[in-house]
């Protein structure tokens, strides 16, 4: 990316540009819960209490069914 382009747009077009980049950094509410159940598997395989781990990561027994599949299969 030129950099040096930036200078010659206006102020809207800047704001949408650093929208834009912004929003590649972000991730919907669904990726956010199973990402927060990648940790409940890992912490279960590691030997902690499931029912621990759901209350640490405020992950639902319910979420828990639906995302661990995708995440046990990951584990060495």
């Amino acid at each position: 990316f030129n950099f040096a382009l930036m200078k010659d747009l206006n102020t809207s077009t800047t704001e949408e540009f650093t929208t834009l980049m912004h929003s590649e950094f972000s991730i919907t509410p669904e990726q956010e819960i199973s990402h927060r159940v990648s940790c409940v598997v890992e912490e279960v395989a590691d030997g902690l209490p499931l029912e621990q781990s759901l209350k640490d990561y405020g992950v639902s027994i319910n979420q828990y069914n639906k995302y661990k599949g995708e995440w046990e299969s990951l584990l060495p």
